[in-house]
């Protein structure tokens, strides 16, 4: 009997064991919940928070939009006044309009950025640079008798005596011709410098002969696609432009714009700019439609610059021409530093486009 009393008890107590064991668990469990509850809580007030911070934020920008819509409303109107002012003085300066289109200003109203002087210019001290490392280069006969030719040319062309300068390149390119064949940087570079000192004492026709040879040259060793194939042309439009022949500036022009758009992207300055260019070449040939779509592109890509709806692209590293790291004296290289390119303004852009109208209504 009294082992039957032991054997109950201690079931008994092994059965309170294990409730006491469920009951723990269970109270664990119940605290996990508690415990993830609690957490949520706190993750649906952070997420509260973030959106009062948004809404706030949205609230901030559409006050700022309207803002900006009531400015831009605001220079809209300036602008809008602006153009009317210069359309009237356009349409006073055409008045004898029928008497001679040559001397119209309406063919002012489209002259190109930047004259043919105005965009190559000879560096300063550049011959002094160029004679000091003649004095101390030790080089052949014949590469000396070049080098020579060339600083005298440079010396020239710096004092303004341009058909000096062409002459006395001439004589370098035919030993360097000799010398070299038909392809190397030093030759390039000297029909380079002598198609723009033709341009420069207005013998266009051969700095057109001569820029052609330097194109045929730099394809060859460059490729048909480098940005300096893009540049010649450029420079030959110029050339075109100045004889009047201008169908051959825009087909120049075409070809310059292909080439920098596919090398440097169309939001690079040069891509603009010979846009520009090839615009007042389409009014020059009386092309209107043609002639507003640029200016149309032009005006936007303006609009978005002044306002900051995109920021000026960064100077892009121009393609160079390996040489295989031959030192050269300057004067062997091409002296004419190009002008810095700037973006067309918008009140440039709408003087261009309302000189177009008006030319159209005379038309």
């Amino acid at each position: 009997m009294v082992q039957n009393y032991s054997d109950e008890s201690s079931n008994a107590e092994a059965l309170h064991s294990s409730d006491c064991n469920e009951l723990k668990d269970l109270q664990n469990r119940l605290d996990n919940v508690e415990t993830e509850n609690l957490e949520l809580r706190q993750r649906n007030h952070t997420l509260q928070e973030e959106n009062d911070r948004l809404k706030v934020e949205l609230n901030q920008i559409q006050k700022k939009w309207k803002i900006f819509e009531r400015k831009s409303s605001v220079v809209g109107e300036e602008e809008e006044e602006e153009r009317l002012v210069k359309f009237k003085l356009l349409l006073k300066m055409n008045e004898n309009i029928g008497t001679d289109m040559k001397d119209s200003p309406v063919k002012d109203a489209h002259s190109d950025l930047l004259t043919l002087t105005e965009r190559h210019e000879i560096p300063a001290k550049l011959y002094e640079q160029a004679s000091s490392n003649f004095k101390k280069c030790r080089t052949g006969v014949e590469d000396r008798k070049a080098t020579h030719l060339n600083i005298l040319a440079l010396h020239s062309a710096e004092m303004g005596n341009y058909e000096e300068a062409a002459k006395l390149l001439k004589d370098s390119i035919v030993i360097q011709k000799d010398k070299f064949g038909q392809f190397h940087p030093d030759l390039m570079a000297s029909l380079s410098n002598l198609a723009i000192v033709y341009s420069k004492y207005g013998q266009f026709e051969e700095a057109e002969e001569t820029g052609l040879e330097v194109l045929s040259m730099t394809q060859k060793m460059l490729g048909v696609d480098h940005v300096d194939v893009a540049s010649h042309l450029s420079d030959l439009a110029l050339f075109c432009q100045s004889q009047n022949k201008y169908e051959d500036e825009l087909m120049y022009y075409h070809r310059a714009l292909h080439i920098y758009e596919a090398q440097l992207g169309g939001s690079n300055v040069h891509v603009t700019y010979t846009k520009s260019l090839l615009a007042n070449c389409l009014v020059r040939l009386e092309k209107i439609e043609e002639a507003e779509y640029f200016y149309k592109q032009i005006l936007m890509e303006a609009y978005e610059r002044c306002y900051g709806f995109v920021d000026d692209p960064p100077e892009i590293a121009k393609q160079q021409v390996d040489d295989e790291k031959i030192e050269t004296n300057v004067a062997n290289q091409v002296w004419f530093k190009r002008a810095k390119l700037n973006f067309p303004t918008i009140s440039e852009t709408l003087l261009n486009m309302y000189g177009l109208y008006l030319r159209a209504t005379i038309l």
